[in-house]
């Protein structure tokens, strides 16, 4: 390993340790208070693009299930430039501006299609909007929003370095779960931006994401079968929504037990430099 090698991997390490030392007190698991770290050049430098939004208008503590034939590698890219996707994601976002093709559109204050780097490695999905999210257009902004940010940290990154989205992007009545007849008439446009963006691994947060994603089926039990899931040769990790730990923060350790396992899929890219393509 070479000094500027050396350099990143230990960057990526203070970070990560900040950013559970910020984790455990936002969940009051320590109130301990730690000193602030230098500021510390990142241990990569993937290209950042702008946040892409639309438009207006039970056995819990089971052991995490064993990955299922996962691939070394996801599926590979097709050659996709950076302002290939972005511009991609930009059409996709136009043409679900003003969608009524559900329910959910009714009272929507906003379509919340989702945002963050348009070639990243990791891509966050939750459920669908709510109260904060469909006011602003942005997914994960509200306390839960918050916790995800100091869960990116966590793993060394920033929210500008991934991308984070929803099964459905308008908001349920009420904060409800999603039906499966909305879900099924979203997903479609999650696909597309998975297939848009061909992250290295998804991250499904929560039971509905997982279901939404067919990561699991709606009669088996998160808890059960937390842990790494193949979707369509793309290797996809099952844990708890921010939602739920801001509830139970003593599942937080387990949370983060299954964050770990994101570690072989995410950081510096060999070739991968500010500005170039994804290969």
């Amino acid at each position: 390993m070479n000094p500027d090698e050396l350099r990143a991997e230990l960057a990526a390490l203070a970070r990560q340790a900040q950013g559970l030392a910020d984790l455990d007190r936002l969940l009051g698991v320590r109130d301990t208070p730690v000193p602030p770290l230098p500021p510390l050049r990142a241990a990569f430098a993937p290209p950042r693009s702008p946040s892409v939004a639309a438009p207006a208008n039970r056995a819990r503590d089971a052991t995490p299930a064993s990955p299922k034939a996962l691939p070394k590698e996801p599926r590979p890219a097709r050659g996709l430039s950076l302002a290939e996707r972005e511009a991609r994601l930009h059409t996709l976002a136009d043409r679900m501006a003003g969608c009524t093709r559900c329910r959910l559109h009714e009272g929507r204050t906003r379509l919340v299609f989702g945002q963050g780097a348009a070639d990243a490695d990791l891509v966050f999905v939750g459920e669908g909007p709510g109260y904060h999210e469909d006011q602003q257009g942005l997914a994960f902004v509200g306390r839960a929003g918050e916790l995800l940010t100091k869960m990116i940290a966590a793993l060394g990154l920033s929210r500008d370095e991934v991308f984070i989205c929803n099964v459905v992007k308008c908001r349920p009545p009420g904060n409800r779960n999603p039906q499966p007849d909305e879900m099924g008439t979203c997903l479609p446009y999650l696909r597309e931006q998975l297939d848009i963006v061909q992250p290295r691994v998804i991250c499904a947060l929560g039971k509905t994401a997982a279901v939404g994603l067919g990561l699991i089926t709606p009669d088996q039990s998160l808890g059960r079968n937390r842990g790494l899931h193949d979707w369509h040769g793309t290797p996809a990790l099952v844990t708890y929504h921010p939602a739920y730990l801001l509830r139970s923060p003593s599942e937080k350790r387990k949370a983060w037990h299954d964050l770990q396992q994101l570690f072989p899929y995410i950081g510096g890219r060999p070739g991968r430099e500010a500005g170039s393509a994804r290969a």
